[in-house]
């Protein structure tokens, strides 16, 4: 039996949610779906879903959640998503905190959360992991302000930290095009840009971002951006005057000198760390490439 292209795009999906034991709603597949050969409907996926003998076959649910077979109990990954939401909102909740203290710096132009976080998906021990869009001639001085404090109160990534606050990935707002960090078959990146978390949007800078990088529609053309909810809104706070274009070239040579090696060693040298004056990025664990690897196998091994 032969799937359609439906029922592939719609097992496609299910497989890359499958490599975070990530179970979904109806919905969900519907609006993640990787490339569909067309645009198909709602109803469409949810008959599908109900109606298909191969996806059936492919496919387990539980409690109004489907996930692929052969990953794991469906009864189980539905109780993990539902501990993983709880731990997350409690992130949220410590990051709306935060968010008091990132509006007192006028070199911050938006802050949202990314990966685990923006999946409300995470543990104890998940980073809160930061995209942090800032002023120009502001990175290196905004970095500094960031960092500085949250490392001095112990809440920077560590073993044995709970909640931790990562601050690894930083873009001015004239450098918001993501399409130099892509690899081939950039799924990830896709879904990263599509998921981010606004929690402090100042001038519409989000707007501006989902405009770049229009590209991220080609691969998820049901997946529209996302809106800052009230809830992750933090209260007004006036920016001080503590920031000045002229103090970034003594921040920037103040961090160079101390950044880990293995950053050092790999600066510039692909899209998983970049360190410049308009891009911080300090991702040298960069899984882009082994989630797509394992995705195509995956899907290979099915279709």
């Amino acid at each position: 039996m032969h799937a359609t292209p439906l029922e592939q795009s719609i097992f496609k999906t299910l497989a890359w949610f499958s490599m975070f034991d990530y179970p979904m709603t109806r919905f969900e597949v519907w609006k993640w779906m990787i490339k569909p050969e067309r645009s198909f409907g709602l109803e469409e996926v949810y008959r599908a879903l109900d109606e298909s003998e191969w996806l059936q076959k492919k496919t387990q649910s539980n409690n109004g959640f489907v996930a692929m077979k052969g990953v794991g109990d469906a009864v189980d990954q539905v109780i993990n998503r539902q501990e993983r939401f709880l731990d997350a909102v409690r992130k949220f909740q410590l990051l709306r905190r935060a968010t008091y203290y990132f509006r007192i710096l006028p070199g911050v132009r938006a802050v949202s959360a990314v990966n685990t976080l923006s999946w409300w998906h995470t543990t104890p021990e998940s980073d809160i992991d930061l995209y942090i869009i800032v002023k120009p001639k502001h990175i290196w001085s905004t970095r500094l302000l960031l960092v500085a404090p949250f490392a001095a109160l112990k809440l920077r990534p560590r073993e044995g930290a709970v909640h931790p606050f990562c601050f690894s990935f930083f873009a001015t707002n004239d450098s918001l095009q993501l399409d130099s960090l892509q690899l081939k078959e950039d799924y990830y990146l896709a879904f990263w840009s599509k998921t981010l978390v606004p929690v402090l949007d100042r001038d519409g800078v989000f707007e501006s971002f989902a405009s770049t990088n229009r590209w991220a529609s080609s691969v998820l053309p049901n997946a529209t951006r996302r809106e800052q909810h009230p809830y992750h809104t933090a209260r007004s706070t006036p920016s001080l005057p503590i920031q000045s274009s002229f103090i970034d070239p003594a921040c920037r040579a103040l961090q160079r000198s101390r950044l880990p090696n293995e950053i050092q060693e790999r600066a510039n040298k692909d899209s998983c760390v970049v360190v410049s004056d308009q891009m911080l990025k300090f991702h040298h664990n960069d899984r882009r490439a082994e989630y797509r690897d394992r995705f195509k196998e995956l899907v290979g091994r099915h279709l």
